[in-house]
């Protein structure tokens, strides 16, 4: 389904900064609402908006963005949803303001779907000018063509700083405990940093190369070994300017029936909604497919609905990144022990018996952390030497009684 006219989205930077827990679905939307809103951005305005007005969308409209068929099943479990949806913003004092989104949505089968946004969200979306904060304009085109709710994120985040663009090129540098607001990724999500990488930044500029005219990358940026941030850099050099070309919306199209692969109707209704968009559906499913086929699954449906709702994909990609971060434990513990032993082997004075150390004690045990400490950091102090020497026991029986902690 297009749209011929030429919409665009107005939002206040606050909005853009703020934290947006929404599906890929949702977001469009939520999109479609502010662009039905005709904000009032300067001095100079004389026509613009007073109140909220309501984004109508009509029957046809729907089965366009739902799926023809079964559209009504998926749109009052995104509607219930998008109720539910709050925005956060942060002051930068540890403080925090959360406001709801939408004031109504309303459905009748002939009519078709309104949306209305909540009074709240006036300075926002309606108030700009007022606001004082500024804003960023957003073209449909660009952002209709993505499935990911983190890809959408972070091309709002890069126009958002367009004003400060040289030789067509945004460059922007974002924290990681900022990014993980802005993209709404919880603390406890993604811990291992290259997962983090891979699902939240590397596939979502992947569809945004691929599918918009801009072409993001990112290099991180440390704070000693510790990544701490992102430096994000996207070339708009072979963006058509938007008075040269027509802008359309192509919203997402229904899975047709032999993507299914056995699944009813109901079932796909319920994990599309689920994954939030069809790329994700097709993600997962193409997993599952992977490994029925390894597994010779005799119940194939049952076993594709199970693989995508639990997502078996995400699931052994977990597993495997455990098993690596084991693996690699294992080999820097091997490497500082056998460092250790090369660099220090002979520097111990064996003059006297040898006397374990008391893990029984406080002070036994703090002992064993501050010679394993010098060890481990090929840094072996005058404590530590010292220690050592007067238990009578050389780097090698260390390592061998404390070591392998």
């Amino acid at each position: 389904m297009e749209r011929e006219k030429s919409p665009e989205v107005y939002q206040s930077n606050p909005l853009i900064e703020a934290r947006k827990p929404m599906n890929a679905l949702e977001m469009r939307l939520f999109l479609l609402a502010v662009a039905a809103v005709n904000p009032h951005l300067s001095e100079k305005d004389k026509y613009y908006d007073y109140e909220f007005k309501e984004l109508h969308l009509k029957p046809g409209e729907l089965k366009a963005i739902f799926g023809n068929g079964s559209y009504l099943t998926r749109l009052e479990e995104v509607c219930d949803g998008l109720m539910e949806r709050t925005i956060k913003l942060r002051d930068g004092k540890g403080g925090f303001v959360i406001y709801t989104v939408f004031d109504v949505i309303r459905y009748k089968p002939k009519d078709g779907l309104r949306i209305q946004f909540n009074h709240n969200m006036r300075p926002f979306l309606l108030d700009i000018y007022e606001s004082c904060k500024g804003y960023t304009r957003i073209g449909l085109k660009q952002i209709f063509q993505l499935s990911s709710a983190y890809a959408i994120r972070l091309l709002e985040l890069m126009l958002q700083y367009r004003g400060t663009m040289q030789g067509k090129k945004i460059v922007r540098h974002i924290e990681v405990d900022d990014l993980r607001f802005l993209l709404n990724v919880d603390e406890g999500k993604y811990k291992l940093m290259a997962e983090f990488k891979r699902r939240v930044l590397d596939a979502p500029l992947r569809e945004i190369n691929q599918r918009t005219q801009y072409q993001l990358s990112y290099e991180p940026t440390k704070t000693g070994r510790k990544i701490t941030g992102f430096t994000f850099t996207m070339d708009c050099s072979h963006v058509t300017p938007d008075a040269a070309v027509k802008e359309t919306i192509a919203l997402e199209r229904a899975l047709s029936k032999r993507e299914w692969h056995g699944l009813s109707e109901q079932a796909i209704n319920k994990l599309t909604t689920l994954c939030g968009s069809n790329a994700e559906f097709k993600r997962r499913m193409e997993y599952a497919l992977e490994l029925a086929e390894k597994r010779n699954v005799k119940d194939l449906p049952a076993f594709l609905y199970k693989a995508i709702e639990q997502d078996y994909r995400k699931r052994d990609a977990d597993i495997r990144a455990a098993v690596e971060r084991e693996v690699q434990a294992k080999a820097d513990n091997a490497s500082w022990e056998m460092d250790a032993i090369k660099m220090f082997g002979d520097a111990i004075a064996l003059d006297v018996e040898e006397e374990p150390f008391d893990t029984t004690s406080e002070m036994g045990r703090a002992c064993i952390d501050i010679i394993k400490k010098g060890l481990k950091e090929r840094n072996l102090t005058f404590t530590g030497k010292r220690l050592l020497e007067q238990h009578g026991m050389s780097v090698a029986r260390f390592i061998e009684l404390y070591g392998k902690v």
